[in-house]
């Protein structure tokens, strides 16, 4: 028996023996995978048999996928192109320096930094459709920068269509702060001029005395802030003779006309394109506060002295005598939006009125909301000034007692805030007037602190047009 169980050990050595020799090595039981040929035509591999094989370059995702046999020295074989593009940030639309670029996962990894402008150039990426990703420490991505897709050809540069953009934390939050513009004495309404984005801000630049009386000035600013124009104060020409006395509101029209609130004066001026006198609007009104204008050249006027929210027509003749319908001493700012609807500011109106809207023609319309007294949201204390965001219909109040800006969706529901009491970027001391240009960044005139101040949109546009809260 045990003469047995040997010879059928032995019979077992041998036969495993056989098989490990088969297989070319003693030391594993399978052959490593090793591609022989690649066709750049389809990017398919073959594998050692003349199958079909994994293709380790993806032309529909642009990226090489993680494939364990193929060697990353395949990449480089690949033909190649150059990719050249230029990063900006998304607000000042300036270049960035320092971003790091890359093609998503080509290996070995194909990376390039931005110059002091923002420009990058990638070389040797391998042909088909890839993806870009930016990335830079103090900067956030917008949603559309996960889809960045160069087409890249081999032996050709290609250059970006589209410039990528990046959002700086300091404003990635709702309405953060970008910049302040100086040079004011008591700045008080403030406008955008239709298609132009230029601004508009009455300033109060003389305080007291017989002859200063608080008189007020229009001062034109780019959108950086930069003073193009002033006029309303000019002591050398015919404004002497009707200077602005304590003016608040401005509008400016579809043709470049700039209408202001002459509080003082109680009465409305309209002045040219070049700041020349052309008219004023007088009808018997009492401490005028603010003027709007329709796309269709009609005018709003709030008049708290009587009480009225007047509508005149294109050629000036009173339209409506009081959209408000029963006096209302508390008509604070007016604004209206791109569809001619009129939002106005009733400081002194019952809880649930304080904002209330119309139509072109006067007509009372459903939206009303806002209480006065305390902090909480859509609470007001001292209410100036309003503005609508025409890219989604978001409405912003001055809540100059609170020395913040509330903001509301269109149908009147709290979104957020931004602002408080002090003299640090973002903060105020007695807010007056706002304004909100096509790409919904916003403007505040910080009357105390003798400055305007720009803020982020409150909800951020991507690059393929959805909107970031």
């Amino acid at each position: 028996m045990k003469s047995k169980l040997n010879k059928l050990a032995s019979l077992a050595a041998g036969a495993m023996t056989l098989m490990l020799t088969a297989c070319g090595t003693s030391q594993t039981a399978y052959a490593p995978y090793v591609p022989q040929q690649v066709s750049y035509g389809n990017t398919q591999y073959m594998d050692s048999y003349g199958q079909p094989g994994v293709s380790g370059y993806n032309n529909t995702l642009g990226s090489i996928n993680p494939n364990p046999y193929i060697d990353s020295a395949v990449n480089s074989n690949l033909p190649t192109g150059t990719v050249m593009g230029k990063v900006v940030d998304s607000l000042t639309k300036a270049g960035i320096g320092g971003v790091q670029v890359e093609i998503v996962g080509v290996r070995p990894a194909r990376t390039a930094v931005t110059d002091a402008t923002g420009n990058f150039t990638l070389s040797s990426i391998p042909q088909g459709r890839q993806v870009l990703s930016v990335r830079r420490n103090d900067y956030t991505n917008v949603n559309g920068n996960n889809q960045i897709i160069a087409e890249v050809k081999a032996g050709t540069t290609i250059t970006l269509q589209q410039t990528i953009e990046m959002v700086p934390f300091r404003a990635s939050s709702v309405n953060g702060f970008i910049r302040a513009f100086n040079n004011f004495t008591q700045p008080r309404g403030i406008s955008m001029a239709p298609g132009s984005g230029n601004l508009y801000v009455v300033d109060v630049v003389g305080a007291g005395g017989v002859i200063t009386y608080d008189h007020g000035e229009v001062k034109q600013l780019n959108g950086e802030g930069g003073i193009i124009n002033s006029f309303g104060a000019r002591i050398t020409s015919l404004d002497f003779l009707r200077l602005l006395r304590r003016p608040n509101g401005v509008a400016v029209d579809a043709g470049g006309n700039v209408f202001v609130a002459d509080t003082g004066h109680s009465l409305i001026r309209r002045y040219g394109p070049a700041g020349q006198w052309l008219t004023n609007i007088e009808n018997n009104m009492n401490e005028v506060y603010d003027v709007a204008v329709l796309s269709t050249g009609d005018v709003v006027v709030s008049d708290p002295g009587n009480g009225t929210l007047m509508l005149f027509d294109s050629s000036l003749n009173i339209r409506v005598a009081n959209l408000m319908r029963m006096p209302a001493t508390g008509l604070r700012g007016i604004a209206t939006s791109n569809n001619d609807d009129i939002f106005v500011v009733n400081a002194a109106a019952p809880a649930g009125q304080v904002i209330s809207k119309f139509d072109r023609y006067g007509n009372r319309l459903p939206l009303s909301f806002g209480r006065i007294g305390g902090v909480q949201p859509a609470s007001f204390s001292n209410p100036t000034d309003i503005a609508i965001d025409n890219r989604n219909g978001d409405i912003y109040v001055v809540d100059s007692g609170n020395n913040r800006i509330q903001r509301f969706d269109s149908m009147g529901n709290y979104l957020s805030e931004f602002g408080s009491f002090g003299t640090g970027n973002g903060q105020f001391n007695a807010p007056w007037g706002i304004a909100i240009d096509n790409e919904g960044f916003v403007y505040v005139t910080d009357t105390k602190n003798q400055r305007v101040q720009k803020f982020a949109p409150g909800r951020l546009m991507t690059q393929t047009g959805g909107a970031v809260n």
